[in-house]
């Protein structure tokens, strides 16, 4: 990384949809659907006639987002990542082309993050989530014993045949850091598909946006995790994917320690260096990735990943509280 491109300042982050008023047409109308899909408030916003096809458009696209959570839920019976995981050591399971694409995008930012994002991560999830509900935390020993079942080297792809395996027993594979993404990239992209240029697909704050609101960009605000009353800054978007990661949204406080969800694949624990990633992109899908993949890599090595990445930009903010960004974000991004 340049560091004389960083700037850095004391904040916090993460990220909604601030709404700006524009300009009404006699005919286009700023048009909201809201749901709760794949665990989190989903919000489509579309700017188009009020009339039957748009309200159709905005079914289909939240039909679309529920298809992809049915295949990749570990937690839905039947699903394929459910059967993958079932069959771990067993068996070779044929899947959806839909989750081919994912777990392909998913082991290269593997290894673009020398393992930092591992989609095998189920055994360690699995063992950290029993401990959220027991009120402690793992021992080392549980820890290490969860890690030996942790390496996406393990995952078999065959493109041509669309089938998976998890070569051991026991292996799981967990999707939430990418899933999400792919979702929306569908719902966006099955609007896109019937004509609708101007949209924004939000889900809890990852998204992806089209064309602009009435005439203005479609705007995101940067919100201080430690105060949610308080914003970072503003970022205006078109034809681009906003992801962010940090460790304020899922958490709990052990002896004064703040034990989150996102889990570094190395050491079995928390990831330690950042409060909060944004990411910057084309596609939502491997934005998400991203964004977990820089969290666990801390503000130093993560912000050196984005730099050797084409059209990709990012805002960190590290453990005592300062924001860094990358080269090109500077541009982008407007500070309160």
């Amino acid at each position: 990384m340049r560091p004389s491109l960083m700037k850095i300042l004391s904040c916090g982050l993460a990220i909604l949809l601030s709404v700006f008023a524009g300009c009404q047409s006699r005919d286009r109308e700023v048009l909201k659907r809201t749901q709760f899909v794949m665990g989190t408030l989903v919000e489509i916003t579309l700017v188009a006639e009020n009339n039957k096809a748009s309200a159709e458009a905005l079914r289909g696209a939240f039909q679309e987002m529920r298809r992809v959570e049915a295949l990749m839920s570990r937690r839905i019976e039947g699903s394929d990542v459910s059967r993958v995981n079932e069959y771990a050591g067993k068996k070779v399971m044929a899947v959806s082309n839909d989750l081919i694409s994912v777990i392909k995008v998913a082991l290269e930012t593997s290894h673009l993050s020398d393992g930092r994002f591992d989609v095998t991560v189920g055994s360690l999830v699995r063992l950290w989530e029993k401990c959220w509900k027991e009120n402690r935390v793992p021992s080392q020993e549980e820890v290490v014993g969860a890690l030996q079942l942790v390496d996406y080297h393990d995952l078999e792809v065959d493109g041509e045949k669309n089938t998976l395996f998890l070569r051991r027993e026991g292996m799981q594979l967990v999707l939430g850091g990418i899933a999400k993404g792919y979702a929306v990239d569908q719902a966006y992209r099955f609007l896109r598909d019937r004509g609708f240029t101007d949209l924004i697909v939000n889900a809890g704050g990852d998204l992806r946006a089209a064309g602009s609101k009435l005439g203005l960009p479609w705007v995101v605000g940067i919100q201080n995790p430690r105060d949610k009353t308080k914003m970072v800054g503003t970022l205006e978007v078109t034809d681009a994917a906003v992801a962010t990661s940090g460790d304020y949204e899922r958490y709990y406080m052990k002896d004064g320690v703040r034990y989150h969800h996102i889990l570094d694949p190395l050491t079995g624990f928390p990831a330690r260096g950042c409060r909060g990633v944004t990411v910057l992109g084309d596609e939502l899908m491997r934005t998400d990735a991203l964004a977990t993949a820089v969290f666990v890599l801390g503000p130093e090595k993560g912000l050196a990943l984005v730099e050797k990445l084409p059209q990709t930009e990012a805002l960190i903010i590290d453990e005592k509280g300062r924001t860094l960004l990358s080269s090109g974000m500077e541009d982008r991004i407007g500070l309160d």
